[in-house]
């Protein structure tokens, strides 16, 4: 029978640490290259309508608000992509989010004239007014208006019209589900590092006195069995041999 030690044994296991995660790891990657196409596409088919609504009337029934609210479309499907290429970066999904912010602002400018030519298509604003509709340019007739009035013409716009205003709610439900996605994003990223805090603190708390300090752990004997001879085995004690005894020489007298 081997004896065994009955000091406690504190082992500090180590910790492993994980890939460091950010923010935009939380975010699928396919939602962003969905979202981007969808954008894309989106913005290919305002402008297209928007120049088939100048086509039909180009005083009438339109401000070309698709036009100019393209260009802020156009930034925002590329920043879309780049984020993508950038490997998600947090300083590309800090400034996309900013681009969807200013995004909406532009779709609900867009949202908000379209709903009302699509009331009224002979809705005009200002010098546009003066704007001659086609039928007009080959009427002589009608060249002594200083405002010209809606034709047939300007009504067939009207399926137009509806069809650009529902592009302009799909660019903001776009942009929307980006910022919602980013905001839950940030709350799991947050909730991850707390439950990473939590625990590192535990591992800490659980190591032996000795690493806290910063010294080296007590030794505590080995619970590993040695062979009775060897503890029996008795080493002879030696003590110092007693001095020479010193008679003074004769000769020296």
């Amino acid at each position: 029978m081997f004896p065994q030690s009955n000091y406690p044994v504190a082992v500090a296991k180590p910790i492993v640490q994980s890939r460091y995660r950010t923010l935009n790891d939380f975010i699928p990657s396919f939602l962003p290259g969905l979202l981007g196409a969808g954008q894309l596409f989106l913005w290919m088919a305002i402008i297209g309508l928007e120049s088939a609504s100048v086509y039909y009337d180009a005083g009438r029934g339109t401000i070309y608000a698709g036009f100019w609210c393209s260009i802020v479309f156009f930034v925002t499907w590329i920043a879309t992509f780049c984020y993508l290429c950038c490997g998600k970066s947090s300083g590309c999904g800090t400034y996309l989010v900013i681009q969807n912010i200013i995004n909406i602002v532009f779709a609900i400018i867009l949202t908000i004239f379209t709903a009302r030519f699509v009331k009224n298509p002979c809705l005009c604003y200002g010098a546009l007014c003066y704007i001659p509709n086609w039928d007009f340019i080959y009427n002589d007739d009608f060249y002594d208006y200083h405002a010209y009035p809606c034709t047939e013409r300007t009504f067939k716009k009207l399926s137009v019209l509806k069809a650009l205003l529902a592009c302009a709610i799909l660019m903001l439900v776009c942009n929307f589900i980006f910022i919602i996605a980013y905001i839950v994003a940030s709350i799991r990223f947050r909730n991850h590092q707390q439950s990473n805090s939590q625990q590192m603190n535990v591992a800490f708390q659980q190591q032996p006195a000795g690493v806290h300090m910063g010294v080296q752990p007590a030794y505590y004997p080995s619970s590993m069995g040695y062979p009775s001879n060897v503890h029996q085995q008795s080493v002879p004690t030696q003590y110092p041999s007693a001095p020479p005894n010193y008679y003074p020489s004769l000769d020296k007298y």
